[in-house]
């Protein structure tokens, strides 16, 4: 079962940028992995060798993987994955203990991920309500990330940005803050948002909306278009 899967994962695009439509529920208290990869080539081999000895360990821990993204274009931030990963742990204390028990199971587990990704960020967020959203894969889909200030003013222009998605015809999936990177991993903006819009077309339009919004409490932004 897992070397099945992770010959399946070695495409990412095979498994994460499927036509078929998804629902993805996650209850109060489980938690959210958003794992952001670019793989180095000729690791097919290494990455087969990977899942058959680290997947386990997570899966035994309650790890269960979600539908994700590969990326198309990167429209703002230095951040340049290749995919846009999901997953969901039992529990914010499951999830963080696995961080400790992975390094007595698999004891090159970050030198295996060093060899294997180019970029591999992470951060994972604890559900504060139940959560469910339906990926449409006919729609088109956009991650924004946001390092804001530290001032009142910053909450006033995320909230603004929030308003302008709906009044501007999208649909927001995922909002995430608070959310924890583990050392080496890190990818941590204040706020992460996935949307969903129309086309192309919808989500220029709102581009250019909010374009013209003051940006000075903005410390950086990182904003994928996925498949």
């Amino acid at each position: 079962m897992v070397l099945g899967l992770a010959i399946s994962l070695i495409s990412s695009h095979q498994i994460y940028s499927q036509s078929t439509n998804k629902t993805v529920a996650l209850k109060k208290g489980e938690v959210l992995d958003i794992l952001l990869l670019s793989q180095n080539p000729d690791t097919d081999s290494d990455l087969i060798s990977y899942f058959q000895t680290a997947y386990p360990v997570a899966m035994r821990m309650s790890f269960q993987p979600l539908p994700g993204f590969k990326i198309l274009e990167h429209t703002q931030g230095n951040h340049r994955p290749s995919s846009l990963i999901l997953g969901k742990w039992s529990d914010i204390k499951t999830r963080e203990a696995f961080l400790t028990q992975i390094l007595k199971d698999v004891l090159d587990f970050h030198e295996r991920r060093r060899k294997i990704w180019s970029y591999f960020g992470l951060g994972y967020f604890e559900i504060q309500e139940d959560l469910s959203f339906k990926i449409d894969r006919d729609k088109y889909h956009v991650a924004t990330a946001y390092w804001l200030k530290k001032e009142d003013d910053s909450a006033k222009f995320y909230e603004k940005w929030i308003k302008s998605i709906d009044t501007m015809g999208g649909e927001i999936l995922v909002s995430l803050e608070d959310g924890t990177s583990p050392f080496g991993y890190k990818y941590d903006p204040d706020y992460l948002v996935i949307t969903s819009w129309e086309d192309e077309g919808a989500f220029e339009a709102f581009r250019e909306e909010v374009s013209q919004m003051k940006t000075d409490n903005i410390q950086h932004v990182n904003e994928f278009i996925l498949e």
